[in-house]
């Protein structure tokens, strides 16, 4: 009886999971008048690195050819900034909102390039008894938003793409 229990809860769950329309992320669907892509990096090297390698991942062919690529994704540049979110009761910082800013824009041959930008923050709680491991962790979550980054710019990308086709 717990098997069949465990079996129609799981079965709830995905009625109730697909009655909501959530579906799990896919891979990136590009229209074939995108590709190939020309990743323009400039001076944001890791922020190129991690989408061309998020692009290969989607099977999505790039380039290193300006003249062969249908479609441009230039990246200009990339900033990163921390503000105190909270104080404790001395007024000495408790919580830091870290944000990750890259600018970028997509050119779809032979149209204008648009410009457009990303922007992901995230909160990490200040030790004052840890002052080097905060600044490891907070090197640690500037990656995780340039992966974040990345992975939302793709998504851009693809919506600019779904765009084009209709």
């Amino acid at each position: 009886m717990c098997f069949l229990t465990r079996l129609y809860s799981v079965f709830l769950l995905t009625l109730v999971l697909s009655a909501c329309g959530f579906h799990l992320r896919g891979a990136l669907d590009l229209s074939d008048d995108m590709a190939p892509v020309y990743l323009q990096v400039g001076s944001v090297q890791e922020l190129g690195r991690e989408i061309r390698s998020l692009l290969q991942a989607n099977k999505v062919a790039v380039t290193e050819s300006f003249e062969q690529a249908r479609t441009v994704l230039a990246l200009s540049s990339e900033s990163r900034q921390n503000r105190v979110l909270s104080v404790d009761s001395s007024g000495r910082a408790r919580e830091y909102l870290l944000t990750y800013t890259a600018a970028f824009s997509v050119q779809l041959k032979p149209a204008k390039a648009e410009e457009m930008s990303m922007q992901v923050s995230r909160s990490l709680l200040f030790d004052e008894n840890a002052v080097l491991a905060f600044a490891n962790e907070a090197d640690v979550v500037y990656s995780e938003l340039r992966r974040d980054a990345a992975r939302r710019i793709l998504q851009k990308l693809q919506a600019y793409s779904a765009r084009q086709k209709q």
